[in-house]
C-alpha cells in the first residue's frame, strides 16, 4: 500500500471507528438503547467476520496478482497463523457477547488493558529492556486494571455484570495472544493475514453457534439498525478500519501507529455518557489509571 501525507488523520479515523464498534456492539446486542436486542452478541461477531473477510478478500484480489504468491509468503508461518486465527475468533466471540453485559467503556477499557501482558511477555520472552515509565506504566495498567475489575463488578453486582467482566477479560486475554503473534508475523503480507484469519475465524465461530442455539434462541431483529450496524461492525471496523491503520503503518511505522490506540477507550466511553452508563467515579478512576499506564508502556515502546 501506498504512503499517505495524513497518516494522523487516518489514525485518528481508526480510532474513532473502533471506538464507535464498542459503542454499536453495545446497542446492537442489549436492550439499553431500543428496549430490546436486536442481534446476539454471538451472531454479530459472525456476521461481522463474515462482511469484514468479504471486504478485505475483495481488496486483496483487486491488488494481489498472484494466489500462489501469497501461499508461498504464509507457508513458513502457518503454525504461528493458526494459533493467530484462534485468538482472533475467541477475542471477536467474547468482545461482542460482553457487550450484551456491559457497557461499551467497561469492555473497551478492559479489553485494552493488554499491552500490559504483551510488555511481561516482552521482558521474558523477547528481551525487551525495562525503563522507569515502562515501570510506572506497568504498574499504572496491573493496579488500575484490578481495580476496574473489582469495582465494575462490585457497584452493580449484577449476574450481567459479572458475565459482561468476565467475557470482556477472556476477550483481552485473547487480543494479546493475538497481538503477540502479530510481532511473528511481521514483514508478512498484512492484508493477506487478516483477511485469512477472518475467513477461518468466521468458520470457526459457526460451532459455537450452534452451541449457543442449544441453550437460547438468536434474537435477530432484521431491520435498518441491524443491518446499518452489521455493516458498520463489519464492512467499515473490521474492513476499512484495517485498511486505514495499514496505511498508516506504511507512513509512520507500526511502533508509533499502535501507541496511540490506548485513545479508543476514551471514545467508548461517550457511548456511556449518551446512553447514561458511565461507571462509578473510583471505578472510572482505575479505568482512567490503567489506560495511562498503558500510554506509558507504548510511549516508551
Amino acid at each position: 500500500m501506498s504512503g499517505t501525507g495524513h497518516p494522523y488523520l487516518l489514525l485518528f479515523l481508526v480510532i474513532l471507528i473502533w471506538g464507535i464498534n464498542h459503542i454499536i456492539a453495545r446497542c446492537m446486542s442489549s436492550p439499553v438503547l431500543f428496549g430490546y436486542v436486536h442481534i446476539t452478541g454471538v451472531l454479530l461477531a459472525f456476521l461481522r467476520y463474515v462482511m469484514g473477510a468479504l471486504t478485505l478478500t475483495a481488496v486483496l484480489f483487486l491488488k494481489e496478482s498472484s494466489l500462489l504468491k501469497i501461499r508461498d509468503q504464509l507457508r513458513p508461518f502457518i503454525g504461528v497463523l493458526a494459533v493467530s486465527i484462534l485468538a482472533s475468533s475467541v477475542f471477536v466471540l467474547a468482545a461482542n457477547q460482553s457487550q450484551a453485559y456491559a457497557s461499551a467503556g467497561t469492555t473497551s477499557i478492559i479489553i485494552n488493558i493488554c499491552p500490559v501482558l504483551v510488555f511481561v511477555y516482552g521482558i521474558f520472552f523477547l528481551e525487551e529492556e525495562i525503563t522507569i515509565l515502562k515501570a510506572i506504566g506497568f504498574a499504572l495498567g496491573l493496579l488500575g486494571g484490578l481495580m476496574f475489575l473489582y469495582t465494575s463488578v462490585k457497584s452493580d453486582g449484577s449476574h450481567h455484570m459479572v458475565w459482561g467482566v468476565l467475557l470482556a477479560t477472556i476477550a483481552m486475554f485473547a487480543w494479546t495472544g493475538y497481538t503477540i503473534t502479530l510481532h511473528y508475523l511481521e514483514g508478512v503480507n498484512r492484508l493477506a493475514v487478516i483477511s485469512i484469519q477472518l475467513i477461518v475465524s468466521s468458520l470457526l465461530i459457526v460451532p459455537f453457534l450452534g452451541v449457543y442455539l442449544m441453550t437460547s434462541p438468536l434474537e435477530f431483529v432484521l431491520d435498518i439498525w441491524s443491518i446499518l450496524g452489521i455493516v458498520f461492525c463489519g464492512v467499515v471496523s473490521s474492513g476499512i478500519g484495517y485498511l486505514l491503520f495499514f496505511r498508516t503503518i506504511d507512513a509512520i511505522g507500526a511502533p508509533k501507529a499502535a501507541s496511540f490506540l490506548f485513545l479508543v477507550p476514551f471514545v467508548s466511553l461517550w457511548g456511556d455518557i449518551m446512553l447514561q452508563e458511565l461507571p462509578q467515579p473510583v471505578t472510572l478512576l482505575g479505568g482512567v489509571a490503567a489506560i495511562l499506564g498503558v500510554a506509558l508502556i507504548k510511549r516508551e515502546r
